[in-house]
């Protein structure tokens, strides 16, 4: 008995070393979002999107054959300052394979210092100004000539030639308001207005009775998140004493939870994904981000983004077929997901082609109004 006893205790050791010997260091993603601050909604829809990613890669067996990939998570309070510090202790620390991250262009730029100081990978999912190139950062963005471009026309035979620019006081809105600016004068339109503002306001009549001085027939609001929640239920309220077609920049599917739906209804957005919209890929995404974080969970741009760049990461590392950083980023600039109308694509300037749609809220509902098409804005590296 003591013989078979031995006999067993030696064999479940053999497997427990043969197991720990064959079991592969997970790639690890270092993750700098806003899971809390002004741009929390955006941060914690992208880690959402992200975490299914790792989810259903690991489980179909991990990346080169083994290795699963492990998210390590800081929320940097939509702080540049904290995004520096973050990436530096992931990449000193933590030895993060990759960046992930943040939602600010002031904490993409400090972010991306750091990622280009140590030639780490950077993956950033959010829409931005446009002409940010470094060699280690990857943005599937929106930029201007995705939707201003489009836009522009489309408001005027709509609803007329005069617009207002309204937004945040930061990077993202003056450069988007300067594209818009050009856009309207290259049709012939005219912007009667521009301002912007700082964050946390929570009074906005004086805005709007400029606005309503103005003349201005649209309304050009650049203002995304708990602020733009806020300026919209008080827009609904103000009395005008015309209609004004308000388009809201990054306005996603979770402003129908936010913001009542009488001050949705009418306002436009232009992404480069809706849930509602009804093609094979992006049902897919839905029904497995839904199976994972409840029926009624808002399913968003952000999401989608970052739940892509995982999927690209691995596309890039198995191209590469190598762990080597440098290998993996040349093959991050020529890449694609999906196929037909809903295909996206990276570039060599490390943006991307993207299908791109003009979506309306109406009857409590954010529905694509109008296909735009894959859009394939100029070269970034010629802008930065």
């Amino acid at each position: 008995m003591r013989c078979i006893t031995k006999f067993l205790f030696i064999t479940f050791c053999a497997f427990l070393l043969l197991s720990c010997s064959t079991r592969k260091e997970p790639i690890k993603i270092g993750v700098v979002l806003p899971l809390s601050g002004p741009f929390q909604i955006y941060g914690e829809y992208g880690l959402n999107g992200a975490r299914l990613a790792v989810e259903q890669i690991n489980e179909a067996g991990g990346v080169l054959n083994g290795h699963p990939f492990e998210l390590i998570i800081r929320d940097n309070n939509t702080n540049p300052v904290k995004a520096v510090q973050h990436s530096r202790e992931l990449i000193q620390i933590e030895d993060v394979f990759a960046l992930m991250g943040p939602v600010s262009s002031a904490a993409r730029y400090a972010m991306s210092e750091v990622a280009t100081e140590y030639k780490v990978p950077q993956l950033y999912g959010i829409d931005y100004e446009g002409g940010h190139f470094s060699r280690y950062l990857v943005c599937y963005s929106t930029v201007p000539e995705h939707y201003v471009s489009p836009l522009i026309p489309y408001l005027l035979e709509h609803s007329g030639n005069s617009f207002y620019i309204f937004g945040y006081d930061y990077i993202w809105p003056h450069q988007m308001s300067e594209r818009i600016k050009q856009e309207v004068a290259v049709n012939n339109g005219t912007v009667v207005g521009v301002e912007f503002t700082p964050f946390a306001v929570r009074d906005y009549s004086s805005v709007l009775e400029r606005i309503k001085q103005s003349g201005a027939v649209n309304l050009m609001l650049i203002l995304p998140g708990e602020d733009g929640f806020e300026f919209l239920q008080q827009m609904s309220e103000f009395s005008f004493d015309r209609a004004i077609r308000t388009v809201a920049f990054a306005a996603d599917e979770t402003y129908l939870n936010a913001v009542k739906p009488q001050a949705l209804e009418g306002v436009l957005t232009a992404l480069h994904f809706f849930s509602s919209w009804e093609a094979e890929a992006f049902s897919r995404f839905v029904s497995h981000y839904q199976h994972r974080y409840g029926a009624n969970t808002p399913v968003t741009y952000s999401s989608k983004s970052h739940y892509d760049l995982v999927y690209l990461l691995k596309s890039a590392i198995e191209k590469a077929n190598t762990l080597d950083r440098e290998n993996v980023v040349d093959e991050l600039g020529a890449l694609s997901l999906y196929s037909g109308k809903e295909k996206i694509s990276s570039r060599k300037d490390h943006h991307f082609d993207l299908p791109m749609y003009l979506a309306e809220f109406k009857k409590n509902a954010l529905t694509v109004v109008q296909p735009l098409g894959i859009i394939s804005p100029a070269d970034q590296r010629e802008a930065d």
